[in-house]
């Protein structure tokens, strides 16, 4: 899930541990039903959403508000709420819409105003410290661990820890011709996606920066060993 809104855009995904999820760890409270960043909202006032997908059918769904609504490739769909108290709500999609579709939870804070006005000012201050030069050279050890959170947070699930993907449905990364071969196909695929493949287009979900770290990860990363550094400016040509 992307959220924006007062300016501020963030990326929201599945928090659950993989342990918890392997069945190598105890589950937690909210299992299956907590995210990295939620949607924060104050309270009493008529929130809309807009609603859209990459790749398939998803739904935006929240019981306590009453809102169900479909995202729909090539469309733009709205629903709104009002929250009447502060608190934590939690939803999930709620069309079948793939492998994937019981590890995508919604979560949304909502907040008294005092509370959501000293929230939106702490992720301005956040955004602004964080932005990256986009004349800075990044050496392979900065982008690979950058990377590595990166890969974690958007291609794991898809392509696994391991880099072998899920065999007959998603393709492998380690070892792969695309991976280790001339990178300026790689690119293409990660900021537009691939046609008639689950390969989403993250071109306007991750700065260039991001993009840059994370193809660098995966051709320097487990069999991988191409030694080349994919700076950021290299994905900001290639959105050209």
């Amino acid at each position: 899930m992307k959220g924006e809104g007062e300016g501020i855009s963030f990326l929201s995904n599945l928090s659950t541990p993989q342990d918890q999820i392997t069945g190598n760890a105890p589950k937690g409270e909210h299992y299956l039903l907590e995210v990295d960043n939620p949607m924060v909202v104050p309270v009493g006032k008529k929130v809309r959403v807009l609603l859209t997908s990459n790749d398939v059918i998803h739904a935006w769904m929240v019981p306590a508000f009453g809102v169900k609504q479909d995202a729909i490739p090539g469309f733009v769909r709205d629903t709104w709420f009002r929250a009447e108290k502060v608190g934590t709500y939690r939803g999930q999609c709620a069309e079948l819409c793939g492998k994937d579709h019981g590890f995508m939870p919604i979560v949304v804070e909502v907040l008294s105003a005092e509370k959501y006005t000293a929230w939106v000012g702490e992720q301005k201050k956040k955004i602004a410290a964080a932005a990256d030069d986009p004349n800075k050279k990044w050496n392979l050890a900065e982008l690979k661990a950058r990377g590595e959170k990166v890969y974690a947070a958007n291609c794991v699930a898809c392509h696994q820890a391991n880099g072998q993907g899920v065999k007959g449905t998603f393709p492998a990364l380690d070892g792969s011709e695309l991976v280790i071969g001339p990178r300026g196909r790689q690119i293409e695929i990660v900021l537009n996606g691939k046609g008639g493949t689950a390969m989403a287009p993250f071109g306007k979900q991750l700065s260039d920066t991001d993009i840059a770290a994370v193809i660098t990860f995966t051709r320097n990363n487990w069999g991988n060993k191409t030694g080349e550094v994919i700076q950021p400016s290299e994905i900001r040509s290639a959105r050209k």
